[in-house]
């Protein structure tokens, strides 16, 4: 396509491949990476976790880890979407490991720091209000289908469940998001 090549950044796949290709030039491709990836990646895992300083050390950790596993990276998904799949592992695993943390509500002052107070603000105030007293499974998938829209497929994909169990923990994350919400609203 024409227009493709009028883009003076490379792609990730390109990056991704230099980056294989270690030295110099492989530390500043994937630091280019890094540069391209972070800020949707520590706002996803804050998501998961309720905590965005948490969310910070867990993104640094993903990273870590697909640098160190980047030899293996085959390309068959986007570097967004492998990300993705290591992102959601590890908040799990995190989430998982501390009872604690679990049992928190959402840390929601970070995220709420943009909008401007009014009406969406307090919806947005109480929709992260339900995610925080929600399961973590519920709180994953639903976050995966409406914050990063993917499809069951994907969802099935990155969960490492079949489709059915992937639609059926939607429905009941949704059944219970809707009671909670009633509850938090009334």
């Amino acid at each position: 396509m024409a227009g493709d090549s009028q883009s003076t950044e490379p792609e990730d796949a390109e990056l991704v491949a230099r980056a294989q290709g270690g030295g110099a030039a492989g530390r500043r491709a994937f630091g280019e990476l890094v540069r391209r990836h972070l800020a949707w990646l520590v706002r996803l895992i804050a998501y998961f976790i309720g905590s965005q300083a948490e969310a910070e050390e867990v993104a640094q950790e993903v990273l870590l880890r697909a640098h160190a596993a980047l030899a293996d990276f085959r390309g068959d998904a986007s570097f967004r979407g492998w990300l993705r799949i290591i992102a959601t592992r590890l908040s799990y695993n995190h989430t998982r490991s501390n009872t604690a943390r679990r049992r928190r509500e959402l840390d929601i002052g970070p995220m709420l720091a943009e909008p401007a107070p009014g009406p969406d603000l307090a919806t947005r105030q109480a929709l992260l209000l339900v995610l925080g007293r929600l399961p973590y499974p519920y709180r994953e998938i639903l976050l995966l289908r409406h914050v990063e829209e993917m499809s069951i497929l994907e969802i099935a994909q990155t969960l490492d469940i079949g489709e059915s169990a992937a639609k059926m923990r939607l429905s009941r994350a949704r059944a219970a998001f809707a009671e909670c919400h009633e509850e938090v609203t009334r």
